[in-house]
């Protein structure tokens, strides 16, 4: 008959299962790890926020279609808005569609400094057959 080993009075109950089941790890590399962690967390949250608010600020060119005008079968005349920081330039592409909405014509428009931010442009897009409409697909700055 196998006998457990007696119990000291004295003993502290951690103490006493500590000898039975082994020692705990230190609770020190737990919280060390959880404040490592919290804080690469804190670090890429602030990342993303300044990544966000740079975007929000940067300069930024929007257009507005006006209206279209097809010349004949080998132009259209595309009228837009172009919103951007007057001292900026910026570049447009126009595009001229069929009536499968396939692309007939492409021009890019060059956009410089201008007296006021919002300007209105009419260009000329050569088209390779008949075009249906015309149109921006996009603007960007380029300075």
């Amino acid at each position: 008959m196998v006998q457990a080993p007696a119990r000291a009075e004295n003993e502290p109950s951690a103490a006493l299962l500590a000898d039975r089941y082994g020692r705990r790890p230190d609770g020190g590399a737990r919280r060390l790890r959880a404040r490592v962690l919290i804080g690469v967390l804190a670090a890429v949250g602030i990342a993303v926020l300044v990544w966000i608010a740079v975007d929000m600020f940067a300069p930024s060119v929007d257009s507005r279609d006006v209206g279209f005008h097809v010349v004949d079968s080998e132009s259209v005349r595309v009228t837009f808005d172009v919103t951007k920081p007057a001292e900026r330039s910026a570049v447009c592409t126009l595009e001229a569609l069929s009536t499968g909405y396939g692309q007939v014509g492409l021009l890019e428009v060059e956009i410089g400094p201008q007296p006021a931010d919002t300007v209105r442009i009419t260009s000329e897009v050569a088209t390779s057959e008949l075009a249906t409409t015309g149109l921006v697909r996009a603007c960007t700055l380029t300075d």
